[in-house]
């Protein structure tokens, strides 16, 4: 059977996220430089990205949103961060990217064959600051839970990355998750990505593509789901707000895009404040109830 970019599993999510870094790192005017973004994504992770509707305005999104998270990650490391787990990390760069301190101990956590493919594409690659890698299906729970505690024991002060993980999980397992992570007492940062349109359909055309990883989670008001799990909201950077910061506008695509041009500028810049990166802080107290900040 050709390969068409057919998505098989959430892995195949991790190819399609590289070829749009690889493709935005071609860009004279490039918000994300990732030079081993075109390997780790390969000719399966390019024809998934030429496959799927909106593919403009989804690599504008993950462009938009991972400028974002480097943004908050660079925000709270001076905090004394001293160890950084990324949960779902697929093929991110960021610990070789990112101008990080050396005695920064980074983790990713992924499925064992996407951990595998990375190893052997990176190998000899070294990163800028201490890096591990860990094979698991993060739905696991005992697995899960394990690995938190024994390298939460390994920590004074951590944060916790999950960016574009959270819509392939249920709420219960992610509300699960939420509760393992803020169970690991060194743990005090939780970095996500956000999406607060409410409960919605995928876009069209998506539902079909995304049938062998369909997107599970949904919640009324997303702020406020986390914040029944004990995670509050400590400052946060929209879609719209980075999209003017850097300068790189919801593109001009049809039809889409361009409805999207002629709105008020008011209600565009609504429509693009539901989406961006949130940095979350574990509830100190039932009566610690902080709401979003914005970060400028």
């Amino acid at each position: 059977m050709t390969d068409g970019g057919e998505i098989r599993s959430v892995a195949d999510t991790a190819l399609w996220m590289a070829s749009l870094r690889a493709d935005e790192s071609t860009r004279r005017d490039a918000i994300i430089r990732d030079e081993w973004a075109a390997a780790l994504a390969g000719a399966r992770g390019a024809r998934i990205a030429r496959s799927m509707p909106l593919a403009s305005a989804v690599a504008w999104g993950v462009v938009v949103r991972t400028s974002a998270i480097d943004r908050l990650v660079a925000q709270i490391l001076p905090s004394g961060i001293d160890m950084v787990i990324n949960l779902g990390a697929g093929m991110d760069m960021r610990p070789f990217r990112l101008d990080l301190p050396a005695s920064l101990r980074w983790i990713e956590v992924d499925f064992p064959a996407v951990v595998e493919a990375k190893d052997s594409l990176l190998s000899g690659v070294a990163g800028g600051c201490v890096v591990e890698r860990v094979g698991m299906n993060l739905l696991d729970h005992d697995a899960r839970r394990a690995f938190l505690g024994r390298v939460g024991a390994e920590s004074r002060k951590a944060l916790v990355i999950a960016e574009g993980v959270i819509p392939y999980w249920s709420n219960a397992d992610v509300a699960l998750v939420a509760a393992d992570i803020s169970a690991v007492a060194s743990v005090r940062f939780w970095l996500l990505d956000f999406d607060n349109a409410g409960r919605r359909a995928p876009p069209h055309g998506w539902e079909a593509r995304l049938k062998s990883a369909p997107f599970l989670f949904q919640a009324d008001d997303w702020f406020e789901f986390f914040s029944r799990c004990g995670w509050m909201t400590e400052s946060m950077i929209t879609s719209a707000a980075e999209s003017a910061r850097i300068r790189r506008p919801y593109p001009l695509s049809f039809p889409r895009g361009v409805l999207m041009r002629l709105l008020p500028n008011d209600l565009r810049q609504r429509i693009l404040g539901t989406s961006g990166a949130a940095l979350m802080a574990k509830r100190t107290s039932p009566a610690d109830t902080r709401g979003p900040r914005p970060t400028a």
